[in-house]
């Protein structure tokens, strides 16, 4: 038998634009996506018995066909014909349904991790088109850092590191799904992807944190804050904290602040949980450093 062990990094959205709905249904949008020091440990084992099996701990989240890292590894066999059977073990730190890309990173990961051990010449474009079959984060999430996506999302450009911050997460009491959200757009909340160039082209001229954070946003903020006032109120109190800015990711619903001081990030975090809220201090994550670790 051989096991892998990958980490999977959490995703923010620091800036997301609509730009409307596209014929076949999407929607176009462009969007800085951040991969974050958050992550789930995914343990992936090749078994000789057909068949795969995922075991969840940590999170309420689908533990068998339903899951993503199920269906990652149940692709990657379609595509190579290998292997026979895989064994999968999440370790849940990233909240479901909280716009941070969980099941996309998982499912990333469980790619990564075959990708090690497959004995077999491998073609990365054909990677490429296996995680875009899973779900438009599902590129970002293979590669990390820091990039600008495209279309779906999907379509990156990478970018240059983020300078340095401290990130303070916050998830109020309640989930919102893709499919929830984007219907509640209106035409008012579509751009021209004017503020994610802003923020790309910011990163690309290594401009501060500070100059950087002007063009934090999201198109969902509106008609979610309106839903649900809570996500304002979250905001404020992280404006308040100290943070440069402080938005919705993705879809929702966990709302973060940027801070250039650890001191303010980690006191209105400890408010934040105290107050009873899932809150987390985390950081942002360069390319990754030998993520995948082979267990004998």
């Amino acid at each position: 038998m051989r096991a892998v062990e990958v980490r999977a990094y959490a995703k923010l959205n620091l800036s997301l634009d609509v730009l409307g709905r596209r014929p076949d249904g999407y929607h176009e949008l462009i969007t800085v996506f951040q991969a974050i020091s958050l992550h789930d440990d995914v343990r992936v084992e090749i078994r000789e018995e057909r068949g795969i099996t995922i075991d969840v701990q940590g999170a309420d989240v689908p533990p068998g066909r339903d899951n993503l890292a199920w269906r990652a590894a149940k692709a990657y066999r379609q595509m190579r014909g290998w292997p026979e059977g895989a064994s999968i073990r999440l370790t849940k730190r990233i909240p479901a349904a909280a716009g941070l890309g969980g099941g996309s990173a998982d499912a990333a990961a469980v790619i990564k991790a075959l990708y090690e051990v497959d004995p077999d010449e491998r073609s990365d474009p054909d990677f490429g088109r296996l995680a875009a079959g899973l779900g438009a984060d599902v590129p970002f999430c293979m590669m990390g850092a820091t990039a600008i996506g495209y279309g779906r999302g999907d379509e990156l450009i990478y970018l240059p590191d983020l300078p340095h911050c401290w990130i303070a997460l916050v998830k109020p009491e309640l989930s919102v799904s893709t499919g929830e959200a984007y219907p509640m757009l209106e035409p008012r909340d579509f751009t021209d992807g004017d503020r994610a160039d802003s923020m790309a082209d910011a990163i690309h001229a290594d401009a501060e944190i500070e100059e950087i954070a002007r063009f934090v946003g999201n198109a969902f903020a509106r008609p979610l804050t309106q839903r649900w006032p809570v996500f304002g109120d979250l905001k404020g109190r992280l404006g308040d904290a100290g943070a440069l800015a402080a938005e919705i990711t993705g879809s929702g619903s966990t709302v973060f602040g940027i801070f250039t001081v650890a001191s303010q990030a980690e006191a209105v975090v400890a408010e934040l949980s105290a107050d009873g809220l899932w809150a987390c201090v985390v950081e942002p994550v360069d390319a990754w450093d030998d993520p995948v670790t082979r267990v004998e």
